[in-house]
């Protein structure tokens, strides 16, 4: 009997020690795996290469844009495919909101797209050129805003282009939130 009992004993050892080994490495086969997932996570700019946005007639959709380590005379490119769902009869137009700081020097180009998506963006028709600053200064509220864009149907998309560039000197990190708004045509005109 005594035999019977060292034997079960040394076999739930065995199992102990066999179930705590297989905790052990999936916990550290968990930990590399999480390591290599943060490690590879997009810087935020990069992140919004391409994006998507929604708009409703009750809501705006916005993306930001983080402009920070550009060298002077680079440029970057990003897209947001727009999507729009609700009623017919309405304007969507862009503009800049939450602008920081002012003294950034960064040229900016914005087009929008004939094409459903950043993937498929059709003819661009340019919308706004100039600098950052200067878009968020004088583009900051829908009367402002530029591209207007009259959706047709209750669901329908559009692509946005941004092209922005650092000029000759280090320019001073930016950030700016694109926001899309969409209003009735009757409010439109005012």
């Amino acid at each position: 009997m005594a035999r019977t009992e060292a034997g079960s004993s040394m076999g739930s050892a065995r199992l102990n020690l066999i179930g705590a080994t297989l905790v052990l490495g999936l916990l550290a086969t968990g930990g590399l795996v999480w390591h290599r997932h943060v490690a590879a996570m997009p810087e935020p700019v990069a992140a919004w290469q391409r994006g998507t946005v929604s708009v409703t007639p009750r809501e705006t959709g916005t993306a930001r844009l983080e402009v920070t380590g550009m060298t002077p005379g680079a440029d970057r490119e990003h897209c947001a495919t727009v999507h729009y769902s609700g009623d017919t009869g309405v304007a969507v137009r862009l503009y800049g909101a939450n602008y920081d700081p002012a003294d950034a020097r960064v040229r900016l180009t914005i087009t929008a797209g004939s094409g459903p998506s950043c993937t498929a963006f059709g003819d661009a028709v340019t919308v706004y050129s100039g600098t950052l600053a200067n878009f968020a200064a004088t583009r900051s509220a829908y009367r402002t805003g530029v591209g207007t864009w009259r959706p047709v149907g209750g669901e329908t998309s559009q692509p946005y282009g941004f092209t922005y560039e650092a000029e000759a000197a280090t320019p001073t990190p930016a950030q700016v939130d694109f926001v899309w708004e969409a209003r009735a045509d009757d409010v439109v005109a005012q």
